[in-house]
């Protein structure tokens, strides 16, 4: 086996060796398509401030195993192999990849190598470590099972994730009613304004910068780069996707939801043009809510904002979903997961992520 580092004219043998990996996943929705085409030509504000190096390996004439060598200069000590793929049994290629990123962080002087993060934790985080055979959810990573098991040799520390999902109605806010009677006189909630798009962006990139500082795998994100990302999923998006918490009109927090647009699509489908237009068309047949994101101002984290905004997002849409989906969430975020717990009751999906010290190499 040789491990190749890629030229423009071998990102379509990268794609479909991809797709190839997907195609015996009958329950697949491709939505990482898109986004792995734009690391691969760096396209937009935050991919064009990256260093990275394509890579693939092979075993004669065949594509085995590829990823993304990526180091954000935001992320200083950090080495990325980002959108790993591999056929199963190929432990050697894995050994090969883990070679060059360790000669990798030698040259660049970083300390730390990561495995299952995609850039940032806006665009994927994660192998997926059980439930293979159900559903895909929007905006959720999928792999094949034997992803994870490539990485114990190397002992590294791993950050366990978590989803929960559940039925929206049995959805119990009944229980928090006088908690509620108290925060809804000290708080607003608003839409997202698309009339002020970018400086919505800008609120938003700032609370994400404040309140995420000091999660796993964060790194601080620039105005520009979540505009380019909300820009594109705006032509999938409403105002109503994105709910503000305001305390005297100063935004303290959000909540980030949308459609599972993956119901719109059909097994190994990718999203594109013709989920826009069934999206238009057929909005109304998507019957799962994909909870994403919910952030708020350390200062308000005790003053029950948060289950003000789950309260508000779930007035909007109890009738219109009858399931809900959560993102993934770090085992080590209590207060997260004590809301999946209290209101969806269990847990669904698990993944993991990996960050390997140099020196255990």
């Amino acid at each position: 086996m040789e491990l190749y580092q890629c030229s423009k004219a071998d990102y379509k043998a990268y794609m479909k060796f991809v797709k190839e990996i997907y195609s015996s996943y009958p329950n697949y929705k491709d939505s990482a398509t898109p986004v792995l085409k734009q690391f691969l030509y760096k396209r937009g504000a935050f991919c064009s401030s990256l260093d990275m190096i394509p890579v693939m390996v092979k075993k004669g004439h065949s594509v085995v195993a590829v990823c993304i060598y990526i180091h954000a200069r935001s992320d200083e000590q950090v080495l990325q192999i980002a959108f790993f793929e591999a056929l199963e049994n190929c432990q050697e290629a894995v050994d090969l990849i883990m070679e060059k990123a360790k000669q990798l962080c030698g040259e660049k002087g970083l300390s730390r190598i990561t495995v299952g993060l995609n850039g940032h934790i806006n665009y994927g985080i994660g192998f997926l470590c059980d439930r293979h055979d159900a559903d895909v959810c929007f905006g959720n990573s999928f792999t094949p099972p034997y992803y994870a098991g490539y990485f114990h040799k190397f002992n590294p520390k791993q950050h366990k994730l978590v989803s929960y999902s559940g039925s929206t109605d049995t959805l119990d806010f009944k229980k928090y009613g006088r908690l509620l009677a108290r925060i809804k006189p000290k708080f607003s909630c608003r839409s997202m304004d698309f009339r002020r798009f970018r400086e919505e962006m800008q609120t938003y990139t700032d609370i994400n910068n404040i309140c995420f500082k000091d999660h796993p795998f964060y790194f601080e994100r620039t105005h520009e780069e979540d505009y380019e990302l909300f820009k594109e999923l705006s032509y999938f998006i409403t105002e109503d996707n994105i709910i503000f918490i305001e305390d005297g009109g100063k935004p303290i927090g959000y909540l980030l939801w949308y459609p599972d647009f993956n119901e719109l699509l059909g097994y190994g489908q990718t999203i594109g043009l013709s989920t826009f237009i069934k999206n238009k068309l057929f909005s109304h047949r998507i019957k799962k809510l994909k909870l994403v994101e919910i952030a708020i101002l350390p200062e308000y984290q005790n003053s029950g904002a948060i289950l003000g905004l789950l309260h508000e997002c779930y007035l909007r849409n109890a009738r219109r979903y009858e399931t809900l989906e959560t993102s993934w969430i770090f085992e080590e975020n209590y207060k997260s997961r004590n809301f999946g717990i209290k209101l969806l009751e269990k847990e669904y999906k698990h993944y993991v992520a990996y960050e390997i010290p140099l020196e255990a190499l």
